[in-house]
């Protein structure tokens, strides 16, 4: 396809952390034009001249729906990079269809999703929620329902300002409900701090708060899974303190921002002097067609969570620009193959691994894998992605 021809992608916020690495992804396949979009012109001129691809650059602001509207015409596909997602709200994916262009976001902008005829949006395509919420259908694939899912976050980095205001207005704004489990249904205050929680991959055990998701209950409830959990997990006490404090309440404009300030600035303190990293870790128990106990685990590893949003963000603008999602408004963990997608890191992103395992016994064995035991000896190794 001639570079005139290829369909045009824009990137809203695409010079900032998680735009760049959506572009540097979408630049490697050669497949597509791209838009740089942010409130800086200039910034998005240097960074599209970076790439290795045709890119554009436009000055816009994620704010102001006319100006979403000018940056969205003649796009294929339009990928918000930008936020805080729960500021923003869906101005930008009214604005994407309002232009006839199909969106991708790598949050939820937090607003009902109404279909618009014709067109394709896909939200919550990042790293959590997105990719977190795919590894439920991969572990479970080709088994029986009713398997037991936990899963697990763990980070050590400095956040960006954008990403604590978005993880302080999430848990606000009810993403999840803390210390609940799904069994069938969502339990409230069925599980309890865990102060020592292994983490394959992180040398150390960490903090590790259960938090059942929007996103894992979806699954688990169109999977039939019996049951699951989800932890986050925390290296250090700084970020701990700060959230403990910013509990409760609707805080005012100011005084989240001050809070967002906080998080920054403890994340800090908790990465000082240490390798920045990102896990994401997963086992399902369960049984295959024969009867035979299966435990089968994933743990996915970056330095950078921005370039892995960005990347998984990618990966759904191109399955919605080559047409590979149905029409209609979707979360990603429910339309986007969960392993291409890794396929797609694995390929992709510089400094990811991939370690997938299997376990299978027989029914009557009686024992019961430890979050340690998905990258341990003893089981089937599937190898290195």
């Amino acid at each position: 396809m001639s570079p005139r021809r290829a369909p045009l992608i824009g990137i809203i916020g695409g010079y900032g952390a998680v735009g760049r690495s959506a572009a540097r992804s979408l630049a490697a396949q050669g497949r597509f034009r791209l838009r740089l979009g942010g409130r800086d012109g200039e910034a998005a001129r240097a960074c599209a001249a970076r790439l290795a691809a045709p890119a554009e650059a436009m000055a816009v602001d994620a704010g102001d729906a006319r100006s979403l509207g000018r940056f969205s015409q003649g796009c294929r596909t339009v990928l918000n990079c930008a936020g805080p997602a729960y500021l923003l709200a869906d101005r930008a994916r009214r604005a994407a269809f309002a232009a006839g262009a199909d969106y991708v976001d790598v949050m939820d902008d937090g607003r009902p999703a109404d279909p618009v005829p014709g067109r394709t949006a896909v939200l919550s395509a990042g790293l959590m929620p997105g990719l977190s919420g795919l590894l439920p259908g991969l572990l479970s694939q080709g088994l029986d329902p009713g398997g037991e899912f936990t899963g697990c976050y763990a980070g050590l980095g400095t956040l960006t300002r954008t990403g604590a205001l978005d993880y302080l207005l999430s848990a606000e704004r009810g993403y999840g409900t803390p210390m609940a489990v799904w069994r069938g249904r969502v339990v409230p205050s069925a599980l309890a701090v865990e102060l020592h929680f292994p983490v394959p991959g992180v040398p150390r055990p960490l903090t590790a708060h259960p938090f059942l998701t929007e996103e894992l209950v979806d699954r688990a409830r169109e999977l039939g899974l019996g049951e699951a959990r989800w932890y986050n997990a925390f290296d250090g006490d700084a970020v701990l303190g700060t959230l403990k404090r910013s509990r409760g309440g609707h805080p005012g404009a100011r005084d989240l921002a001050a809070r967002a300030e906080e998080l920054v600035r403890s994340s800090a303190l908790d990465a000082a002097g240490r390798t920045p990293y990102h896990v994401l870790w997963g086992r399902l128990e369960g049984s295959d067609q024969e009867g035979n106990a299966v435990s089968r685990a994933i743990v996915i590893r970056g330095e950078d969570g921005s370039r892995l949003t960005g990347a998984v963000g990618a990966f759904a603008a191109a399955a919605v620009c080559g047409g590979q999602v149905l029409r209609g408004v979707h979360r990603a963990s429910a339309v986007l193959s969960p392993q291409a997608v890794v396929d797609w890191l694995r390929t992709g992103v510089p400094g990811v691994t991939v370690r997938q395992t299997t376990v299978s016994s027989p029914t009557d064995a009686e024992h019961r894998p430890g979050p340690g035991d998905g990258t341990e000896a003893g089981g089937v190794d599937e190898g290195t992605l």
